[in-house]
């Protein structure tokens, strides 16, 4: 993996603008200075001083953030209400059942946006290889793509949200116990019925369109590799606690490369998040984020439809007591003063606009791109074995 520049420019017309226009005013402002022959130079070139640093802090960027943007969220982290924030849209959801349909799909709403979340899980008999050794499950995304756009049915996005928790895992023969990750897998599928009249029109209901959408990707996807199923609306708050991996928003402190997170115990935690770079969303990246001696990993793989396609982007957070070792998140991008919103943007959450934007890229349609479901089991040895 290999992390994006740390210093770049933000170049887009729209800001330039902005930043024209306040440069212009200031150098008017100086221009017309009132005073003495003197005072007017000292004020020009002041002016034009603060000019040159409006234009600084509103193009340069680190990490992918202005610097004016990152200067504002170091002052509003000190004011800003974890609870509120990761409260945003976990509505009480509601369980529908379709006419035609066969379980009940739970569906959150909010401020007219819909959620509905289908559960991923490996098959524990999967078999790869001549001598049938258990393998590492896996979704490809490749049909979770496809399902942005079904038939006159139109997702604003999926999200494929993955949880994991070291474990101790007895590997025999007198070994010493390994860690691997327990993991839990979710889909989270985001409808806006604004864009979805004509479907809406043809069914039921609202709830009845997007319960479509979830019932007919979780038959795509149902297969060898791995089982899916749509959850009901009591399971999608235990998604949300999954997800929070233990955070509990009361004793959460935002930091700008951090959250700090007291436990009732006493003990300190530390949350850091960091976006992949788009030209690393590869399948042996996503198994390559999975870290072992942290506390708890969540990763997000984000699909959204973009100019006919669709876009990726990825981000991964790692729980832990101490400080992340710099082995453990080298090659990706910290989000710096966006820790908060990250977690939020993993939560199955209605939300008219996404609390983060991360860069990503086209997902080219032969593309066998796939996200674990598990860590792969330890090779089987055999007893008597020829060496």
């Amino acid at each position: 993996m290999k992390a994006q520049r740390a210093v770049g420019l933000n170049l887009s017309w729209p800001r330039l603008t902005v930043v024209f226009l306040i440069d212009v005013a200031v150098l008017v402002l100086a221009r017309h200075w009132p005073g003495s022959a003197r005072t007017a130079t000292y004020a020009w070139w002041v002016g034009v001083g603060i000019a040159v640093l409006v234009l600084i802090v509103a193009v340069v960027t680190y990490r992918r953030t202005p610097l004016a943007s990152a200067a504002a969220a170091r002052v509003l982290d000190r004011f800003v209400d974890p609870q509120a924030t990761l409260a945003a849209g976990r509505s009480p959801g509601l369980d529908h059942r379709r006419r035609f349909g066969q379980d009940p799909v739970g569906i959150r709403e909010h401020q007219g946006q819909l959620v509905s979340v289908i559960a991923v899980t490996g098959r524990p008999d999967r078999r790869v290889g001549r001598h049938g050794q258990p393998g590492a499950a896996t979704v490809p995304v490749g049909p979770v793509a496809a399902a942005l756009r079904q038939f006159d049915v139109r997702l604003e996005g999926i999200d494929i949200v993955s949880v994991g928790v070291p474990v101790a895992v007895d590997t025999g023969f007198g070994e010493e116990p390994r860690s691997v990750d327990q993991r839990h897998t979710w889909l989270v599928l985001r409808m806006d019925p604004q864009h979805n009249v004509a479907a809406v029109a043809a069914r039921d209901s609202v709830a009845s369109t997007l319960a479509a959408a979830t019932e007919r990707l979780a038959a795509e996807i149902d297969g060898a590799q791995c089982a899916a199923r749509p959850v009901t609306a009591a399971e999608i708050a235990d998604v949300d606690v999954a997800v929070l991996a233990g955070l509990q928003p009361e004793h959460i402190r935002p930091r700008r490369r951090r959250l700090k997170h007291k436990q009732p115990e006493g003990d300190k935690e530390f949350v850091t998040s960091f976006w992949v770079s788009p030209s690393d969303i590869t399948s042996e990246t996503l198994d390559q984020l999975w870290d072992s001696d942290t506390t708890a990993t969540v990763v997000t793989v984000r699909l959204i439809p973009r100019r006919g396609g669709t876009e990726v982007s990825a981000w991964v957070r790692y729980h832990s007591s101490g400080r992340l070792r710099k082995e453990v998140w080298a090659g990706l991008n910290r989000l710096t003063g966006r820790q908060l919103v990250a977690v939020s943007a993993s939560l199955p959450a209605p939300a008219v606009r996404s609390p983060l934007v991360v860069p990503g890229r086209d997902l080219r349609e032969d593309e066998d791109l796939a996200v674990p479901l598990s860590p792969a089991p330890p090779p089987r040895v055999e007893v008597g074995a020829r060496t």
